[in-house]
This record gives C-alpha cells, structure tokens and sequence, in this order.
C-alpha cells in the first residue's frame, strides 16, 4: 500500500499524463489511428508492402538480443502511415533515415506521389541537387540487404542505401554515438530509428551500448545541426531519453511536440527564413 500511495503521489507531482492515460489513449485511437488507418488503405500501402488486410501477419524469426525475442516485429501501420502522411505535408525534396525497413519503402512511395504532383517549371529556380531522395543508413548489412529485395522497381530511384558502423563519443562529456560515414547531405527531414541499442561499438571508462539497460542516445543530428534549413523537421519514433538529450544539446531554436500515445516527438527548427534560395520543398507547390 505505501509504495502504491508513493507512486500516486510521484504521478501527481512530476508526470500527471499517467493519471489520464487510459481516456487520452480511448480518444488517441478514435481520432488519430483511425485517420492514419485510412490513410494507409487510401494510399494503397498494405498492397506496397504485401500485408494482407485480412489476415494476420506472420513473423519472420530474428533474435533481438535486447528483449531476447527470437520474432521480428510486425509492420507498424500507425508509424508507417504516420511518416507517409509527413513526407505528403511537407513536401520535402531530401530525406535522411537513420535505421532502415518499412519506413524506407513507405518514404520512397512518399516522394515518388510527391514527385508526380511537383511542378517541373520550378525546377530552374530551386538549389537542391538530391530531389526525390530518401539517404537511408543501417549498420547491417543483412537489413539492407532485406529492404532492397522488398523495395519495388519503380521506387529503387528514389533511395540511397548506407552501411556505416557506429560507434562510442563523448560529446560535451555525455556519452552518446555516433554512425562513423553518413550521406553527406543537407536533409529537410530526418527520421531517427536507429540504430540498434547494440550497434555502437567501443567503450569509455568502460562504459559502452552493450548494456542492455542503457538506452540509444544518438548523436549525428548534433553534427548536421549548422546547416539545416530553417523548417527542416526531425521525426523521432521512442526514443525518449534520446529527444532530450538532443534538446539539451543542439544550438538553435526548436519546438518539440511529444505524442505519448504515439510514442514519437516531432522536432521543428523554427527559425526566420535564409534568403531566396535557401527554400524547402513545400514552397514549390
């Protein structure tokens, strides 16, 4: 009873979204899952990704060292539509993904419908020469390997795969890491999957990723932070303690929107405008 008392009291003070949890997540379902489900079947996604509708979906077995599960997850419809519906809004021209799958052929089918309704007249007045591309980058080989052979001929144009290990950094004397080679790009959007907790190699003092109990904290985003456009969106799926050590460290100006329920946390670089060429892709359209 008293550690019950003790764990209300902590909820009350310091994290009240737990009390209301059960009727935030009722109405998180009814508005927005089923929007993103329709979404999905709208945009003909079960059919990109051969997910029958009505059947359930079967695993294939991997080993996940981490929850010591021997079954990959499913395709996650609500994520997958989720970064469809984004891609479709902000209509950026360059995408970085950091962990590929699903997302990845979902992000090509994105820009490829994005690039059928841009205006070719545009094209003379707009400084970007990576347009309809998603710069996707996994440590294994084996899962890239796995989404080229799932990603369909007409889409293979739109993606750009990287291997790159990862490893161990310390960056303002927090322990965070780092994928050694990535696209050298200036993305409008990021999607922040990866890598996997067991990527990282190396240690500091000792410390290291291969403690299970320690979380990913990613830290290439510090790095391209200089020279992001003003708008640029960061899309974050989990991650938690990740997103705060990003908000603890990068520079400029952002806002943070965090979806509980969802479990991602849209970051935007809010910013004045650079000058006329300094533009995104949603200003062509």
């Amino acid at each position: 009873m008293y550690f019950k008392i003790k764990t209300f009291l902590y909820y009350v003070f310091y994290d009240k979204y737990w009390l209301i949890r059960k009727i935030s997540l009722f109405f998180y379902k009814i508005f927005t899952e089923r929007r993103l489900r329709n979404i999905f079947v709208k945009k003909n996604l079960y059919e990109l990704l051969k997910i029958n509708m009505d059947k359930k979906i079967k695993n294939e077995k991997v080993f996940d060292p981490v929850l010591n599960l021997t079954e990959k997850y499913n395709p996650e419809i609500i994520d997958l539509a989720r970064i469809y519906d984004l891609i479709d809004k902000n209509k950026p021209f360059t995408v970085l993904e950091f962990g590929v799958g699903y997302s990845t052929i979902i992000i090509a089918k994105a820009l490829y419908d994005n690039k059928k309704e841009f205006n070719k007249n545009n094209t003379d007045k707009i400084r970007n020469s990576k347009m309809f591309k998603v710069f996707s980058v996994d440590a294994s080989k084996k899962w890239i390997e796995e989404t080229k052979k799932n990603l369909p001929d007409y889409l293979k144009e739109f993606v750009e795969f990287h291997h790159s290990e990862v490893e161990i950094k310390l960056i303002n004397n927090q322990v965070c890491h780092v994928y050694k080679n990535i696209p050298d790009i200036n993305p409008e959007f990021i999607y922040l999957d990866g890598p996997h907790p067991l990527d990282p190699s190396g240690n500091i003092n000792n410390i290291s990723f291969g403690c299970l109990e320690r979380t990913p904290i990613s830290a290439d985003i510090i790095y391209l932070e200089s020279t992001l456009l003003p708008g640029t969106k960061i899309l974050v799926d989990g991650r938690v303690n990740n997103v705060r050590f990003l908000k603890n460290n990068l520079k400029r100006k952002y806002k943070y929107h965090w979806d509980r329920n969802g479990d991602i946390t849209i970051i935007s670089l809010v910013e004045k405008k650079l000058g006329k060429l300094n533009k995104l892709g949603f200003e062509f359209y």
